[in-house]
């Protein structure tokens, strides 16, 4: 690596979409979009969607984790490609209305994080400046645009789906990872094992109302509440939000 190669490079955590030098040519080995490719099917394969440039760059056949660097710039700038690359997994409808583009928008969010649950985190963590993720919010606040509500609801309007989307997405992330820690594969594992605390805190009388919901059968009828349930709802909110021209209650 020359000096100048050095002095270009982004500096460490920083941006890749920032002062980035092209990525060399391609070669049979490696090129930016199979490095990207690999992570996220190695991230996928994890539990906790970790996995370390040395595992890459064997699954790659490439000797040292240094080969990358030369494509993606750091871990970091790789995370941001990875993390572009859900973005782009998003879509937003366009001419059905706010509503439709914010529900459209949650809902494939959705499932791209089910697929790549490890997306969540780098979504807290990266800042969406890719160009998979402009395109997204460009969509999403052209679809809002008719409205004439100021900068700020827009974005709250944009931010409260696309929130939800990835708290949903950590939770579903951090669920996995601890079952493949403790090995509790499914509920009935977990209540098994909870079953001697359950007990004790029945015995204990202290906490009536939650025994009482813990042990009832019926507790989770018709099932855990699903995705587009909490959507619609948040959208509901909005909604009013949208008919009262972005003024929130007592402002």
């Amino acid at each position: 690596m020359t000096s100048s190669d050095s002095d270009r490079r982004p500096p460490p955590g920083g941006l890749v979409w920032f002062d980035e030098p092209a990525p060399p040519r391609r070669t049979e080995q490696l090129s930016r979009e199979r490095i990207v490719r690999a992570a996220m099917d190695l991230a996928d394969q994890e539990a906790s969607g970790e996995f370390t440039m040395r595992a890459l760059a064997t699954g790659l056949g490439v000797r040292s984790p240094m080969a990358l660097y030369r494509y993606v710039g750091s871990k970091n700038g790789l995370l941001d490609l990875m993390a572009d690359q859900v973005y782009g997994q998003f879509a937003v409808a366009r001419g059905e209305g706010w509503r439709e583009a914010l529900r459209t928008m949650g809902r494939t969010g959705w499932d791209a994080v089910r697929r790549h649950p490890w997306f969540a985190r780098l979504a807290f963590s990266r800042p969406p400046l890719g160009p998979n993720a402009l395109d997204l919010y460009e969509a999403a606040l052209t679809e809002l645009d008719p409205l004439g509500l100021d900068a700020a609801i827009r974005s709250r309007c944009v931010d409260t789906v696309l929130g939800q989307v990835f708290s949903s997405g950590l939770a579903l992330l951090e669920e996995r990872t601890m079952r493949a820690r403790t090995g509790l594969s499914t509920d009935d594992d977990l209540e098994q094992a909870a079953a001697p605390y359950m007990e004790r805190i029945a015995a204990a009388g202290k906490h009536p109302h939650f025994v009482r919901w813990a042990t009832d059968p019926q507790r989770h009828a018709p099932g855990p509440q699903p995705f587009d349930q909490t959507l619609e709802w948040l959208l509901d909110g909005l909604e009013r939000l949208v008919a009262e021209g972005g003024r929130t209650p007592g402002a």
